[in-house]
């Protein structure tokens, strides 16, 4: 593990080949956002897996604040070119916050491998829905 938790301070150690991992993984998960429009997440949450000791909270805390900072950018830009639509933006945030909201109420029963579990299955849903989504459009299917 490249990152270890100082559980004294509940802070990283840092170190450069640390630094190193995590730069990268935010590269990687920058670069497929942009790329492919997909949650900085999906990348975000294995990277922080295999490079620290986080707790599985922590790690989906991260996550989730990177895909909060990545979307702050895209309304910015969005906004700044004209071309935020308001009338889906704004019902579609009030959904997500209540999901966050009901998230958050279930999060404290999950225990580490249990959540870490389900955020496998949901990437593996995400992703199948992805791929027919794709032959769907292609009218391979």
């Amino acid at each position: 593990m490249l990152c270890q938790l100082d559980a004294a301070i509940g802070r990283l150690i840092w170190t450069e080949p640390c630094a190193r991992a995590l730069a990268i993984s935010g590269a990687v998960a920058g670069s497929l956002s942009g790329l492919l429009g997909v949650g900085g997440g999906f990348v975000v949450v294995p990277a922080l897996r295999k490079a620290t000791n986080l707790q599985m909270q922590s790690i989906l805390a991260t996550s989730l604040a990177v895909i909060a900072l990545v979307s702050a950018a895209g309304v910015a830009s969005a906004v700044l070119i004209g071309e935020m639509d308001w009338s889906i933006g704004l019902p579609f945030s009030a959904g997500a916050i209540a999901g966050m909201v009901a998230g958050g109420m279930f999060a404290g029963r999950f225990a580490g491998p249990k959540l870490q579990q389900s955020f496998a299955v949901l990437a593996l849903c995400v992703a199948l829905g992805m791929v027919v989504k794709v032959l769907l459009t292609a009218g391979i299917i």
